[in-house]
């Protein structure tokens, strides 16, 4: 059965569309991380090695893409054990309650009429399909009961929308089930062990199977835009496999921007511009290595546009949905090449998922 999917038009414009009440929420998730960032002892990656994926405990589905890293990014901002979230009338029908929240010493925080405030929850972006047979809007029910014949015929657009969902630490449900909660808590550790290498990253970074030249020596990392070419320090200078992976990743991903069409910001350092390409990057190396189960590690120089990141964000309330749009692409654009070269050395393969 042939869909037709509408990827011009206005959906092309519209990206992620998010209100300001959940543009605050990404901002802010942002800012407590770059801020535990700027802190000497702060060691903990982007996203790590961890024994699941975010999903929702109901239909106990991954969260793909920006979700993914987003979620897990949230869980370890807040120290949440296990990345399971569910809607408010999910964890209602199952007779949970949301915890209330409390300060620093442990008392309830009220609000300004004096009743106590709960947890709140995070926008989750996904993409609902919209049915059209004959210029006429379907119910998901009408496109179900259509043969194949009349189901060749309909137009399907894919349009973002955000759902709350709060993660079950925010609830009541480790007291109302603690041998649900035990088992979540002790499920095996993720699969990806430190040293462990991947055959076709290696392929595409060491072997010129990427978009452009990559080539090695010197004591940086960066993309040149006039020459087209990568420049990585030798791999004998990175701290591991995961640094490494996740440095040349970082690069593809500025790599992108002329395809992609995308501004990489000429302001210089310390500019809106320059912070934003940064950013990009930066959240599609973590993207692309949290799909492919590969920590996301930091080092001082990724410290270093902190303070550039946490000024955009306050300056423009757009950044991060533009930011978000941008690495939906540049992630779904390296995860395509590693597929070609996947498919190319193991035929029967199954495709890596796309970002949501």
């Amino acid at each position: 059965m042939a869909t037709k999917r509408n990827n011009g038009g206005q959906q092309k414009k519209r990206g992620f569309q998010m209100n300001d009440k959940q543009k605050a929420k990404y901002a802010e998730l942002f800012t407590t991380a770059l801020d535990a960032m700027e802190d000497a002892e702060w060691t903990k990656p982007w996203v790590a090695p961890r024994h699941m994926s975010p999903m929702n405990y109901k239909w106990r589905k991954p969260y793909r893409g920006i979700n993914d890293f987003f979620l897990t990014l949230l869980c370890a901002v807040r120290g949440w054990e296990v990345p399971m979230f569910m809607k408010f009338e999910q964890l209602t029908d199952m007779g949970l309650s949301l915890n209330m929240m409390t300060d620093e010493d442990g008392n309830v925080v009220l609000k300004d009429n004096g009743m106590p405030m709960f947890e709140s929850s995070f926008p989750v972006v996904k993409k609902l399909p919209t049915y059209y047979l004959d210029h006429k809007k379907l119910t998901q029910k009408e496109y179900d009961e259509l043969d194949d014949e009349d189901k060749e015929r309909v137009n399907t657009h894919f349009w973002p929308k955000t759902f709350p969902e709060f993660n079950l630490s925010q609830t009541d449900f480790k007291q109302k089930f603690p041998e649900k909660w035990e088992e979540l808590t002790r499920l095996p550790k993720h699969d990806y062990q430190a040293g462990t290498r991947d055959e076709v990253l290696e392929r595409m970074i060491m072997q010129g199977e990427w978009r452009c030249k990559i080539l090695f020596g010197g004591h940086s990392s960066h993309y040149s835009p006039s020459e087209d070419i990568i420049r990585l320090p030798e791999r004998s200078h990175f701290l591991g496999d995961q640094l490494f992976y996740s440095t040349a990743i970082h690069e593809m991903a500025h790599s992108t921007a002329g395809e992609l069409k995308r501004d990489m910001g000429g302001g210089g350092f310390g500019s809106e511009g320059y912070a934003r390409e940064e950013f990009v990057a930066e959240l599609t190396a973590a993207c692309v290595c949290s799909m492919l189960g590969i920590g996301r590690l930091l080092d001082e120089q990724h410290i270093a546009y902190v303070n550039n990141w946490r000024q955009a964000i306050r300056d423009d309330k757009d950044f991060i949905p533009q930011v978000i749009d941008h690495v939906q692409k540049a992630t779904n654009y390296i995860l395509r090449k590693y597929d070609e070269v996947n498919k190319a050395m193991h035929p029967l393969c199954l495709p890596m998922p796309m970002a949501a």
